[in-house]
């Protein structure tokens, strides 16, 4: 199998751009770290793509964090930076019905619900969008985001499937993203092009060479810019665990100590297990009561 790949081009005329994304050997691994069995496997790598894609066509953005609501208490999230150091999750509670329902591989979406908060480089601020979608495809609710979030016309493809031999699975997609200086002919081009392509699995499976992929992708002839390579990057630590922990309203320190036990916190991206000593927690108990008194004391 091919290494993971993000390749950027544009037409030669440069009116729109596109960014092709493999990401088969870091869904596998994810597929493991979370023990995943095949749908929600391909819910998640099918966020995880997306989430690349649109990471990849935001030039002054940090990251991208989105958050996509299936219903009840099944959320997906996933997080990128520009250098497509990626992660993802699925939470969901194992026995409701909606969860039952898509293990069985059946379809029981009837709505998603995007979230995206994107970070700017050098700048503190936060671009937020929200989209509901009448759909159970992430495909089709991410272009809806994007046809309400973002200025430029934008449209991505994803294909995520499990090969019936190996079990292994396949990631595979693309976005497509017009200048602002297209012409109308060169963007009717485009959209009939992309219109009229075969899914990426069936590209895929055709011929997954990238040089032919890239070729089949786009109706011009295409210049290339760079191309980069997917890392699976997640920043939880110790001090982060600890840090979440210092923020929590008293009322649920207070509880915390009631149990007089040790705080053990799993990492939603890694699933790295952390454990808080009840004495650190005490510390941070008394820190923080000492912190309320003296505050009270000067009003």
């Amino acid at each position: 199998m091919f290494q993971d790949y993000l390749f950027f081009a544009v037409d030669t005329k440069v009116q729109y751009c596109y960014r092709m994304l493999h990401l088969s050997n870091l869904m596998q691994e994810v597929k493991k770290i979370h023990s995943l069995n095949t749908p929600r496997t391909l819910l998640l790598s099918d966020s995880m793509l997306g989430c690349v894609l649109l990471s990849s066509v935001l030039d002054y953005e940090e990251r991208i964090n989105l958050r996509i609501q299936c219903g009840g208490d099944f959320t997906i999230g996933a997080e990128t930076t520009f250098q497509a150091e990626t992660k993802g999750y699925i939470e969901c509670a194992d026995d409701t019905p909606i969860v039952q329902s898509l293990d069985k591989g059946e379809k029981c979406f009837s709505e998603l619900q995007v979230r995206s908060l994107r970070s700017q480089r050098n700048n503190a601020g936060l671009s937020e969008g929200f989209t509901l979608s009448k759909t159970s495809s992430i495909e089709d609710a991410l272009n809806e985001h994007l046809q309400s979030s973002f200025q430029m016309n934008t449209k991505l493809q994803l294909s995520s499937w499990i090969d019936e031999k190996s079990g292994e699975i396949h990631a595979f997609g693309v976005i497509y993203q017009e200048l602002p200086d297209i012409s109308d002919e060169a963007s009717e081009k485009l959209r009939n092009h992309i219109e009229n392509l075969p899914s990426m699995r069936e590209l895929f499976l055709e011929n997954n060479d990238p040089d032919i992929l890239a070729q089949k992708l786009i109706p011009d002839e295409l210049k290339a810019i760079k191309s980069i390579n997917p890392k699976l990057v997640c920043s939880c630590s110790q001090e982060k665990v600890e840090g979440v922990l210092v923020t929590l309203p008293m009322d649920e320190l207070k509880d915390i100590i009631k149990k007089s036990e040790s705080v053990e916190m799993k990492c939603h991206y890694c699933s790295t297990n952390y454990q808080v000593p009840f004495e650190k927690v005490m510390q941070m108990f008394a820190s923080r009561n000492y912190t309320q008194d003296n505050s009270s004391e000067i009003n």
